[in-house]
Parts: structure tokens; sequence; C-alpha cells
């Protein structure tokens, strides 16, 4: 009797003990996935991710290409504050409680807000494990990209984000849609000239806004269109630890020995090059001032690149450089296609009535 007794308690036990030991140490803890981040962590993810902060450059634009603001708890201070394309079509980000002032959060309030996930750019291992103990909510790091040498980062956090949120398709989609303008760029382009065209941008922001003689040398558009960046070949380029952006600044002097082909201007610096390009120096030495070959592009650069925007820029950039190979193509109803796309919306009226993108500068006593 004492013998089967103690079979009887030894069995269970022994059950027990084999069942627990085939669980991964991942699935004890109920309810998540184990996913690693940019940062290499492994962050337990909950399987269903109702509420969300967005931290840092470019996380919550992120979100929105996912379509999954309406999880958004809280915002950073100065999202109340910028005109981008996503808060345009996302209003109701603006109208949230913050977690903190300016781009910078508040560790406390981080620690109260009691959403599911803080998804996070631009940190580092350390403050990511630091941040995730004290807001005791996991913390997922992610590289947020760009179109030129750090695309497959852009296209991996997208797919982690869909992963994430269980929109895989969706990420796919925007990956897709992405690879496929690109390599629409190229066809369209003239190759046989290209090479031969050169161009400059400048008033592009960079913590804040900056006049003509702040740069981009790895300028997207014009890269997928073949022409000639005469910033490209610069050395000295300033890198940010908060965006993926690099910028330069240069000289107006290195400007006019350049003498480009075309001059197109960021308009987040339309307060500071809507007087420097009236100058006489420049009127008298830039052929492109002269030829009346001035535009005016969308914001490369706010809070880290904004892709819609580039994709919109290529569009108007092409037509203006190639109309020949661009006949066919309203620059305009281009930008549309890409907001409904990338943000569900078409915000372009928004954007063309704050910003007045897209068009050609005519400079007061300049003549060829």
């Amino acid at each position: 009797m004492k013998k089967l007794m103690r079979n009887t308690l030894l069995y269970p036990a022994l059950l027990f003990s084999l069942l627990t030991a085939c669980v991964s140490p991942a699935s004890r803890e109920a309810g998540t996935r184990e996913l690693v981040d940019a940062a290499g962590r492994e962050v337990h993810v909950p399987d269903t991710v109702r509420s969300v902060i967005a931290l840092r450059s470019g996380a919550l634009r992120l979100l929105c290409y996912l379509d999954v603001a309406g999880r958004v708890q809280y915002i950073e201070g100065n999202e109340q504050r910028r005109d981008v394309p996503y808060l345009f079509a996302n209003p109701f980000l603006r109208e949230l409680p913050l977690i903190g002032a300016g781009n910078h959060y508040d560790p406390e309030l981080l620690a109260t807000a009691g959403v599911d996930l803080i998804v996070a750019t631009y940190m580092s291992r350390q403050e990511a494990a630091r941040l995730q103990q004290v807001a005791r909510t996991p913390v997922f790091v992610l590289e947020y990209g760009d179109l030129n040498r750090k695309k497959d980062d852009l296209y991996h956090s997208l797919k982690m984000l869909g992963k994430i949120f269980y929109r895989e398709a969706r990420a796919d989609s925007l990956i897709g849609f992405m690879e496929e303008t690109m390599s629409e760029y190229l066809r369209r382009a003239d190759r046989g000239r290209a090479g031969e065209i050169s161009a400059y941008v400048g008033g592009v922001a960079y913590r804040g806004a900056h006049g003509i003689t702040s740069t981009e040398p790895v300028y997207p558009p014009f890269r997928f269109l073949g022409i000639r960046n005469c910033g490209e070949t610069l050395g000295e380029v300033v890198s940010s630890p908060v965006t993926s952006q690099e910028n330069a600044f240069i000289e107006k002097e290195q400007l006019i020995a350049w003498n480009p082909d075309y001059l197109f201007l960021d308009v987040a610096g339309r307060q500071i090059w809507a007087e420097e390009i009236e100058q006489e120096v420049l009127k008298e030495n830039l052929k492109a001032v002269r030829q009346q070959q001035v535009y005016t592009v969308l914001p490369y650069n706010w809070y880290a690149t904004n892709f819609g925007n580039l994709f919109c820029n290529t569009w108007y950039i092409g037509k203006v450089i190639f109309p020949e190979c661009f006949s066919d193509v309203d620059p305009r109803q281009k930008c549309r296609e890409i907001y409904r796309f990338f943000l569900g919306k078409d915000v372009f009226e928004r954007m063309q009535e704050y910003y007045r993108p897209f068009e050609q500068i005519r400079i007061t006593g300049a003549g060829s």
C-alpha cells in the first residue's frame, strides 16, 4: 500500500518535470514572443500589442506606415507641432497625452503609461535595457535606415514591425512599392544624358532649418535618376546620432565653383534661402540662377528622413530634368498616390498649402 502511494505521488511529479523541461524559457513568459531587436537584445514582445509608444526620430512615422497609428497612446512633445504628412493624415495623434517635453521622454511618465510595448529608434543597447527596467515595459529598438546604404535596415525594421503587429502583408507591400518605384525611376531616366547633368540641393534641414549652403551628399532622388550630385564628393559630412541623415555645410564660393545645371531648394529652409538666392553674387555666377533653373522640393528631413516626400520629389525632379521621359507623369498626382499608399490618406493639398513645393523660382534681375 505504501509503495502504491509512493508511486502515485511520484508519477505526477515526474510528468510535470518532463513537461516543464520541454518548455523554452521564452514560452514560460505567458503571452509573449521572443524577438531580437536592432540592438541585438532578445525582447519578450506581447502576443497582442494593443497599445504602443514611439520614441525618437522616425519611430512614429514607421508605425503610421504600418497602419497601426490607432494603437499609439502617447506622443513626444514636439510631435504636436510638426507639420508632416503622417500627422496631417492622423491628426488625432496631436491630441494624445505627452510622454515628455520636446524630443525627450520622461522615464517616470513611461513607468505609469501602462502600454504593451515601447518602440524606439536611435537607442543603444544599454539605454534600452535601462529604460525597459524603469518603465517595466518591453522596449524594442529599430534601425530607421534610409534609401541608400542602409536600405536593408529600413526593410528589416518594417518586417519586424509587421511581425510584431501581425501586419506582415502590409510590410511586404511597403517594401514592394518602394522597390518597384525606384526601378521605374531607373527605367524612365535618360541614362545617356544623366551623367552629364549636374544638380545641387540646398536648404536641407539638420536639427532645424538651414539655408542654401546646407546640402545632402547622397540625396536619393539624384541617385535614383542617375543625376550627378555636386555635393557627392564632399569628404566632411556631419552624421547625426539621432537620425540616419548625413548633412554637409559648404561655403557659397564652393557652390559657385560647382556651378550646377539645376538648383533644387528644400522648402524647409525657405525663410533663409529666399533672401540668399537674391544675392547679386549668386545671380551673376550661378548658371542655374541665370537660366532660371531653380525649383522647390518637399522637406527631405524633419525628425528623420521622410520617405514619402523623397519619392514625391523624385517624380518632380525627373519631370523637370527629363521632361521627355516623364511626359505622361503629373508629379502632384503621383504625390497623392504616394501619400494614399503610405498613410491611407491623400494629404497633398495640406502639404501644398503649407510648403508650396514644386515651384519654379523666378529670381528678379537674373537672366541668361
